[in-house]
Order: C-alpha cells, then sequence, then structure tokens
C-alpha cells in the first residue's frame, strides 16, 4: 500500500471533527450565557462532543478498514440516540454525519455510509412509532438547545468534510491505487489538478528521496533539481493540453555520476497526473558505450582508408616501375639476356603484377567499407564492355592454352545503367579466377543477356570445380577454395569478395554453381540504377 495513501485520511477527518467540537461548545457557552441554564446546556454539550472526542480516539488508526466501519457505527449510533432524546424532526438531520465523515474515505465507503444512515433513520422512525418513549431526561429549554446545537454542529461537520473531502477528491481511491502501485516496477506517483502530490508506492518514494515528514511534495518539486523539474512541470502541462501521454527522460547527478530516468507522465480524468519514473541508467550507459564503439570503429575504417590509400600511392609507384623494366628485360629491348636472367626478369614481372593487383583489390575493400566507394551510373552498352573485358584477359588465357567464348548481342546494343568501372571490375575478376583455375585446353564462357530491369553476366568455367564447403567460405575477404593449392598462379582470395560487394552495391547478387571435377558457374545480376537518384 502507498505510504502517502496511509496517512491522508487522518489531517482530512482532523478538520471536520474540530470544528464540531468548535460549534458545539461555543454555541453551548452561548447558551448558557444567554438562558443561564448551566446544568442542561452543559449535558447538552457534553454529550455532543462525546462522539466527537471518540473520533479523536481513532485517529490513528484511520488507514485500517476496521477503524473506519467503528467510526461509521459510532456516529450512526450517535444520530439514533440525538433522535430519540431530542424528537425527530428537529434533530433527525445529525443522520448527515454518517455520509459527511465517510465522504473522507474512499468512494465506496461513502455508499456504505448512506445505506447505514438510511436503514438506521428506518429504524428509528419504526421505533418511535410503535415504541412509547418515556419523558426525556432533559428539560423542555434542553431538548430545544440541544436541537439547535446538534442542528448547527451536524451543518457545519456536513460542509468541512465536504471541502476536505472535494479538495482531496483524487485521494478517494488512493488505498486502491497504492495497492496496485506496489506491483509496479519503478517509481509510480499520482498527483492532484494542483500539482500536489497525493499518493506514491515505496520505490517511488526512495527514487528520489521523498519523506513521510507531512512536508507537502509537489510536481513542480519532486526530484529537488530545478532544471529536471521545470521539464517535468512542461511535460505534464503539454499532457493536460493535449491529453494524452507524455514521456521525457531527466538526467539526475548524484555522488556516482549522472542517472537517467524516464517519466512518463499519464493526465487523469480529474485534472490530475499519472506519474511513471523508470531509471534506465544502465541501458542509458550501454546505449552510450554502444555509440562510442561505432564511433571509434568509423574512425578505426577511416584511419585504416587513409593507411591503404597511402601506402598504395607509395608501393604503386616503385612497383609500377619494376614492372616497366622487367617488362623492359623481357622483350629484350636493349639486346639478349642470359638464360637464368631472362627466368629472373618473367618472375620479377609476374610478382610485380600480383602485388599490384592485390593492393588495388585490398584498397577497393577498404573502400567499400568505410563507404567511400560511390558507384558512378551511367547509361551504356554492357555487351561492349564484356568484349572490352575479354580483350584484356586474352592474352594470359593464351599463355595458359584456355579458350574464351562469348555470347553477347552482335548486333542489337545491350543497354544498362550501372556504373561502369565497377562492371568491368566484375567482369575481369571473374574471368581471371576461371582461367586461373582451368586447365591447360580448358574453356571459358562469358555471356551477358538482359533481365527485366537489369543484365544478368555470367562467367562459367570447366575447371576442377568446388566442394558445397568451398562454395560456403569463398566470397569471403582472403577466403579460398581447396583447388587453388593445385595451382600456381597466386591468389589473394579477395576476388569474388569484391565482385560480390560490387553487385551488392547496385542492389544485385552473386550466386556461384560448382560441381568438383565439371567447373563453376558464376553469375551476376545487376539491377539498373536510377539516374536520378544518384547525387
Amino acid at each position: 500500500m502507498s505510504r502517502l495513501a496511509d496517512i491522508t485520511p487522518v489531517p482530512r477527518l482532523l478538520g471536520p471533527i474540530l470544528i464540531w467540537l468548535v460549534v458545539v461548545l461555543a454555541g453551548g457557552a452561548v447558551a448558557m450565557y444567554m438562558t443561564g441554564a448551566v446544568e442542561p446546556v452543559g449535558k447538552v454539550a457534553v454529550g455532543l462532543a462525546v462522539p466527537a472526542l471518540l473520533s479523536l480516539i481513532l485517529l490513528p488508526f484511520l488507514h485500517e478498514t476496521w477503524s473506519q466501519v467503528l467510526l461509521l457505527a459510532l456516529w450512526t449510533g450517535f444520530a439514533v440516540v440525538a433522535t430519540l432524546i431530542g424528537g425527530f424532526f428537529p434533530i433527525a438531520i445529525t443522520f448527515l454525519c454518517i455520509p459527511a465523515i465517510a465522504m473522507l474515505f474512499t468512494r465506496e465507503r461513502v455508499v456504505e455510509a448512506l445505506v447505514l444512515a438510511a436503514l438506521a433513520l428506518i429504524a428509528t422512525m419504526l421505533s418511535l412509532t410503535l415504541v412509547e418513549l418515556g419523558e426525556s431526561p432533559l428539560s423542555e429549554s434542553g431538548v430545544g438547545i440541544f436541537a439547535v446545537l446538534g442542528t448547527a454542529g451536524t451543518l457545519a461537520l456536513t460542509v468541512a468534510s465536504m471541502i476536505a473531502g472535494s479538495q482531496g477528491a483524487a485521494r478517494l481511491e488512493s488505498g486502491q491505487l497504492g495497492r496496485w502501485a506496489g506491483g509496479v516496477s519503478g517509481g509510480f506517483y499520482k498527483f492532484a489538478t494542483n500539482g500536489a502530490l497525493i499518493s506514491a508506492n515505496d520505490e517511488g518514494m526512495e527514487l528520489f528521496g521523498l519523506k513521510e515528514d507531512g512536508k507537502e511534495v509537489r510536481l513542480a518539486t519532486l526530484t529537488g533539481l530545478q532544471e529536471a523539474d521545470a521539464s517535468l512541470v512542461e511535460s505534464a502541462d503539454l499532457a493536460r493540453r493535449y491529453g494524452r501521454q507524455t514521456v521525457t527522460r531527466l538526467a539526475l547527478p548524484n555522488g556516482k555520476g549522472v542517472r537517467r530516468y524516464d517519466m512518463t507522465i499519464t493526465p487523469t480524468q480529474r485534472g490530475g497526473w499519472l506519474v511513471h519514473a523508470m531509471d534506465r541508467t544502465p541501458e542509458a550507459e550501454l546505449m552510450d558505450a554502444l555509440r562510442e564503439s561505432r564511433q571509434a570503429a568509423k574512425q578505426d575504417v577511416r584511419d585504416k582508408t587513409l593507411f591503404f590509400a597511402g601506402v598504395s600511392h607509395e608501393l604503386r609507384t616503385p612497383l609500377n616501375a619494376i614492372i616497366g623494366f622487367s617488362d623492359m628485360m623481357r622483350s629484350r629491348l636493349f639486346g639478349p639476356l642470359p638464360g637464368k636472367y631472362a627466368e629472373y626478369a618473367d618472375l620479377i614481372h609476374d610478382s610485380g603484377q600480383y602485388m599490384l593487383d592485390l593492393i588495388g583489390d585490398v584498397l577497393d575493400l577498404s573502400k567499400v567499407e568505410a563507404g567511400q566507394y560511390t558507384l558512378v551510373p551511367d547509361t551504356f552498352d554492357m555487351a561492349d564492355v564484356v568484349r572490352s573485358s575479354v580483350k584484356m584477359i586474352r592474352p594470359a588465357a593464351d599463355t595458359a592454352e584456355i579458350a574464351v567464348e562469348v555470347d553477347v548481342p552482335e548486333y542489337d546494343p545491350l543497354l544498362v545503367t550501372a556504373d561502369r568501372k565497377a562492371s568491368r571490375q566484375i567482369l575481369l575478376n571473374l574471368m581471371s579466377n576461371a582461367v586461373k583455375f582451368s586447365a591447360k585446353g580448358g574453356q571459358v564462357r562469358v555471356s551477358a543477356r538482359e533481365n527485366g530491369s537489369g543484365v544478368i553476366l555470367t562467367v562459367a568455367d570447366d575447371g576442377p570445380g568446388m566442394s558445397e564447403a568451398d562454395l560456403a567460405r569463398v566470397g569471403a575477404p582472403f577466403a579460398q577454395g581447396e583447388a587453388s593449392r593445385d595451382v600456381d598462379a597466386r591468389g589473394s582470395g579477395l576476388g569474388l569478395s569484391l565482385v560480390r560487394t560490387l553487385a551488392e552495391l547496385h542492389g544485385g547478387t552473386l550466386s556461384l554453381e560448382s560441381v568438383p571435377g565439371e567447373g563453376t558457374t558464376a553469375e551476376v545480376r545487376l539491377p539498373s540504377l536510377r539516374l536520378e537518384s544518384q547525387s
């Protein structure tokens, strides 16, 4: 049960009871002075003060149901006795004391009090009708004073209870709210229309260090931090204005750092608010750590890209010179070379070319990872790109005694909107792999055909093929199949990975089909890019 809910009936009942006592005793003093009848008026004043004094005794226990029931029974008995002594018509108004007292508790208690008052009133009427009562112990003047004071006290008690009940109208259900809020994770608060705290669960009391010292807690002072409370009040005003739930996050410093709370504010039909506070510090710290890790990873990728760009620039210049000079030696431009030196020149040329290709592949992949590889869309004839790429790969194929067949439209253009350079690189990497892994006398087939909104590029060979395990592995950076161990040409394992990446940048796919001993077929689907979507 809510702690604040437990103590709220006490101050609300105390006021009306004290007003009853003041009216009765002050009225009795005035009656004594005016009539001089001290004894009968004194009896009346004392008799009317008894239920109020007994009510004060029950104040510490009013959060318990039994004490509330006992209090209503006490005032019911008083109303019955007062009516029997003072007469039905002048004093029956005292039955209003029963629902008046109940207004300070729950709404259900008011209904019970009304039923109880009605039953007691009916029983009293029947008693006066069916039973012949003796003379009143009070004198005739005392009965009149009793009626006047009883009526005045009842009216004062009723008005005071109505005022106290209206000020704490939202608190009528606070006991139930407290029991319900006790099962809610996080702090749960209920605020009245004027911003005063009505109830809070135990976790809510501890969350912001609230104390049960009788000091009023308000929405504008809930956290104790002016900036956070101002944000909370602004969010509450928005919730009331638009009639819907709002959420605001508060950052509150403490001795160990900063705690972050999600404050969910829901407006109530009475004009107040329900506030749910959840400590989101662990989640917030995790998100901060993830953001920092993401930024660090981005910075690492940028640093790596810059490193590769710098290294490639520094390596390509001497490699081009090495390849150029070795090519001059191979061609015997300045005269014949001894047999062994000619062999060395070939090795220097091939190794330099391999290193240059490897540097290019690594640099392209690093650009893709860094998000710096930008496609440049252009509408061109893919058949021309296929034919020109085959011309570039044919010297290597002729040296390896591999036949290359081309299947593209001869007269009709195969128009596609894509990145020309990336498309050529896809074809060269696939054909280079096919030539590299084909046996002498083998055949490589290259084709391109239209496919609705794009083209399909196919490169097939009749080499050793790959197993299912190899197919699952190739395409990842630096991954190679088992067949690569049986060929003399070296590879970096980046070719297919780069092909897959470039195809996916186009929104396309790379698929591989292979049967051990029968060859491999690589198929790339490239959908046309939209020129207007590229900046």
